[in-house]
C-alpha cells in the first residue's frame, strides 16, 4: 500500500513537470554600468524585450520618431516610403508616398504635426502635412554661400520656427541650417579635426611643401541630429568613444565639451525622452543611456546577426522613445522593431533624477534609497543622493555618498564647504591660540633659562641622537642644505655609513608606499586591492639596484673614482628631498581640493626635481667627475637600464616560451603512455 501511493506522487510529480509552463528571463542582453572604479560592471536589468514587430513589410529602415499619439513615422528607405505605425493598436495607419521620393533615410515632425523627410538620392527635402499630402519641397539652396556643397540630406531635424536642421553626406562643414522657406541660414556647427599621432609628427617634422603634397585632413561627419522638445540641438558621430555625443547650445559649442560623454564608437543615433534623458544607438546593437546633462547612466544590448532573438540586433539604424517611456529600436539589415520596456529598476532612476531636476531633493534621495535596496553599491544612487545632500547643504552626509561612488570631483566641493565652514568657526580661535602661546613663551623665556626647564628633554634627544645608527640616517636631512659637502664627508667616511643607507632605503620604501596608497580621497586613484605588492617590492628594489650597478660600470669604465658601497650610499643619502617633499604631499592631500591641485603639482615636481639634482651632485662628487662627465655617465647609465631591461624581458619571453613546449611534450607523452 505504502509503495503504491510513494509510485502515484511520483507519477503526479512527473505530469506536473510536463504540463506546468517554463518561462525564462526575458533579458537576452545584460545591462552594463560603471563602478566606483569607472569600470564596466553587470548591474540589475534595466529594459526587457517587449514587442517584435516584423509585419510591417520593411526593406532597409533607416529612421523614426514618435509623434504625441504614440504614432511611430519610419523611413522606410528601400520600399520608398513612409509608414505610420500605431503602437498601441498595432495597427498601420497610413502609408506616404510620391513619385519624386526616391530613399527616404530620415525623418522628423513639426510642432504642428508637419511630417519633414530628408531623401539623399532625390536631393531634397520634403514636407508632408499630417495626413500624407505633400506641401513643399526643399532642393538645393540658391545661395552663393553655399558654393558647390554637396547636398544630399540624410537626417533632417526641425525647430519651433520650421528653420530646419539637415546632415547632409559627404558635408564636412557641419549641420547644414535652411529657413522654414529653404534659404541658406549657414553651418550650425561641426566636429573638429582630430590628428592621429603621426599627423602629428609630420606637422612637427615636414616643411611646408611636404605638408602641402599631403591629402586633405577633413573632420568626422555627423551620423544623425536632432531636437528635443526644448529646441536644443543634439547631434551622434562615429569614430569616438568619448565625445560621440553632443549637446550643442544656441551657438552650436558643445555643452558636453568639459566631460566625457564615454559610449560606443559607432553611435548612429538618438533620442530624448520628456524627462531630459538621453538615449544613443549603436550600429552594431548596444543602446547607452545618459542624464541630461551627459552623465552615463547604464547601456545594454548586445550583437548577434546569426540568431534570430528578441532584444539582440544585427545592425541598429534608429532609436524612438514614446510618452510611456518604452524604447523602440530599428534593424535596418533585419528589417524589424523592437520595444523595450524599461523596469523598476529603471524606472526609479529616472524619476529620481527627474525630481533633482525640479528641486525635489527629499523626495529624489528617498527614490534613490529605494533603488540602494535593489544594489546596496549603485554608483548611480550614491551620486544621486550625494547630489540632493550638496544642493540642500549636508555637505557631510554628500562627502560619504560620493566617496562610496568614487566621485572625486564632487567630493572636492562639498569638502571645500566642510571645510570653509570649519575655518569660519574655528579660525580665530586658532590665532588666539597661537598668539596666546608665543605670548606665554616669551613671558616664561627668563624662567625656563634659570630653571632649565627643558633639560630632560634635551638631555633625551641627546641620548636618542648619540646613537650611531640614528646619527647616520639622521645625516640624510644635512643634504637638503649642503648637498656638496655632505656628498663629500660621505665619500670620505666621516659622516653617514652603510647600515644607514639601507636604513634609509627601508624608510624611503615605506614613505613610497604611504605615497602610493595612503593620499586622502581626492586624490588617491589607486585602491590597495588593485596593487600586486610583490611586483611592487620587486620593481622597486630593482630598479634601485639595477641604477646603481649600470652606474657602476659606466664609472669603471670612464675612470670613475667611487667604488659600488659609495654609490649605494650617495643613492640612499640623496632621497632626502623625495622623501620629505612626499610626506608633506601626503599630509596635504587630506586639506587641499582639486582647486588647490597645482600646489601639489608643484610639490612633486619640485620633489623630482631636486632629488635629480642631489643625484647628479653625488654622481660628482663621488666619481670626481667634471659636469660634462658627470652628464655623460647619467646618460650612459640610462642607456644601460633600458638594454639590460630589454633583455630580461627577452629572456622572460624566452623561459615561458621553452617552457610551455616543454610543459606540452610532458603532457603529450603522459597522455600516450596513459593510452
Amino acid at each position: 500500500m505504502k509503495r503504491n501511493f510513494q509510485r502515484s506522487i511520483l507519477i503526479l510529480m512527473l505530469m506536473l513537470v510536463f504540463v506546468l509552463p517554463v518561462s525564462a528571463s526575458s533579458a537576452t542582453s545584460r545591462t552594463r554600468t560603471l563602478n566606483a572604479k569607472y569600470e564596466i560592471v553587470w548591474t540589475q536589468d534595466a529594459y526587457l524585450p517587449k514587442r517584435t514587430i516584423t509585419n510591417l513589410g520593411l526593406k532597409s529602415p533607416q529612421d523614426s520618431v514618435f509623434d504625441s499619439r504614440n504614432h511611430l513615422y519610419i523611413a522606410d528607405k528601400d520600399n520608398q516610403r513612409i509608414v505610420e505605425y500605431d503602437t498601441n493598436t498595432d495597427k498601420v495607419v497610413q502609408i506616404i508616398t510620391h513619385p519624386m521620393m526616391k530613399t527616404p533615410t530620415g525623418i522628423t515632425l513639426a510642432v504642428n504635426g508637419d511630417i519633414y523627410v530628408a531623401d539623399p538620392q532625390a536631393a531634397m527635402i520634403f514636407r508632408f502635412s499630417s495626413d500624407g499630402q505633400l506641401i513643399e519641397s526643399f532642393d538645393r539652396p540658391t545661395s552663393a554661400s553655399f558654393g558647390d556643397t554637396t547636398y544630399k540630406p540624410m537626417k533632417i531635424a526641425v525647430d519651433n520656427r520650421r528653420n530646419m536642421y539637415i546632415l547632409s553626406e559627404g558635408v564636412y562643414n557641419g549641420i547644414i541650417q535652411l529657413s522654414n522657406a529653404g534659404e541658406f541660414l549657414g553651418y550650425f556647427t561641426s566636429n573638429k579635426v582630430r590628428l592621429s599621432f603621426t599627423q602629428m609628427l609630420q606637422d612637427i617634422f615636414y616643411t611646408d611643401a611636404q605638408k602641402a603634397l599631403l591629402l586633405g585632413r577633413v573632420p568626422t561627419t555627423f551620423t544623425n541630429v536632432f531636437l528635443d522638445q526644448k529646441g536644443i540641438v543634439y547631434t551622434t558621430t562615429m569614430g569616438t568613444n568619448l565625445h560621440g555625443l553632443k549637446k550643442h547650445n544656441t551657438a552650436g559649442q558643445d555643452m558636453f565639451v568639459n566631460q566625457y560623454t564615454w559610449g560606443p564608437s559607432d553611435l548612429i543615433d538618438m533620442t530624448v525622452d520628456q524627462k531630459g534623458i538621453i538615449y544613443g544607438a549603436s550600429k552594431s546593437g548596444l543602446i547607452f543611456v545618459y542624464t541630461n546633462d551627459g552623465q552615463y547612466i547604464f547601456s545594454f544590448g548586445s550583437s548577434y546577426a546569426e540568431y534570430d532573438i528578441a532584444g539582440l540586433f544585427s545592425s541598429i539604424s534608429s532609436i524612438s522613445v514614446d510618452s510611456s517611456g518604452q524604447l523602440w529600436v530599428i534593424d535596418s539589415e533585419k528589417s524589424f522593431i523592437q520595444s523595450f520596456e524599461p523596469t523598476e529598476y529603471a524606472s526609479q532612476i529616472y524619476t529620481a533624477i527627474d525630481l533633482f531636476n525640479q528641486g525635489e531633493y527629499e523626495k529624489a534621495t528617498d527614490l534613490w534609497q529605494e533603488v540602494l535596496r535593489l544594489n546596496q553599491m549603485s554608483v548611480l544612487a550614491h551620486n544621486g543622493i550625494g547630489m540632493n545632500y550638496m544642493y540642500t547643504e549636508q555637505y557631510d552626509e554628500a562627502m560619504f555618498h560620493f566617496e562610496i561612488a568614487g566621485n572625486r570631483y564632487y567630493y572636492s566641493q562639498a569638502f571645500w564647504e566642510v571645510r570653509n565652514d570649519w575655518l569660519q568657526r574655528n579660525l580665530g580661535n586658532v590665532l588666539f591660540g597661537l598668539i596666546l602661546f608665543s605670548f606665554l613663551l616669551a613671558l616664561t623665556r627668563k624662567y625656563r633659562r634659570t630653571h632649565n626647564v627643558l633639560k630632560p628633554v634635551k638631555d633625551f634627544v641627546h641620548k636618542i641622537l648619540s646613537i650611531k645608527i640614528v646619527r647616520d640616517v639622521l645625516f640624510v636631512f644635512a643634504f637638503l642644505k649642503h648637498p656638496i659637502d655632505s656628498f663629500y664627508d660621505l665619500k670620505k667616511g666621516r659622516k653617514g655609513s652603510m647600515a644607514g643607507a639601507l636604513l634609509l632605503y627601508g624608510i624611503f620604501f615605506v614613505v613610497f608606499i604611504w605615497f602610493m596608497l595612503g593620499k586622502g580621497f581626492i586624490y588617491q586613484w589607486i585602491a590597495i586591492e588593485d596593487v600586486d605588492m610583490q611586483s611592487v617590492v620587486i620593481g622597486f628594489f630593482s630598479i634601485i639596484f639595477l641604477s646603481i650597478l649600470c652606474n657602476y660600470l659606466v664609472s669603471s669604465i670612464n675612470d670613475g673614482e667611487g667604488s659600488f658601497s659609495q654609490l649605494i650610499k650617495m643613492v640612499a643619502y640623496s632621497l632626502g628631498p623625495i622623501m620629505v617633499i612626499y610626506v608633506m604631499i601626503i599630509g596635504l592631500s587630506y586639506i587641499l581640493t582639486f582647486n588647490e591641485m597645482f600646489l601639489l603639482v608643484t610639490l612633486h615636481q619640485a620633489a623630482l626635481l631636486w632629488t635629480g639634482v642631489n643625484l647628479y651632485l653625488g654622481v660628482q662628487e663621488t666619481h670626481n667627475y667634471t659636469v660634462r662627465e658627470s652628464v655623460k655617465s647619467i646618460l650612459l647609465t640610462i642607456v644601460f637600464i633600458l638594454i639590460i631591461a630589454v633583455i630580461l624581458l627577452i629572456v622572460i619571453i624566452m623561459s615561458e616560451q621553452v617552457y610551455m613546449f616543454f610543459e606540452a611534450i610532458i603532457k603529450e607523452v603522459i597522455r600516450n603512455v596513459t593510452n
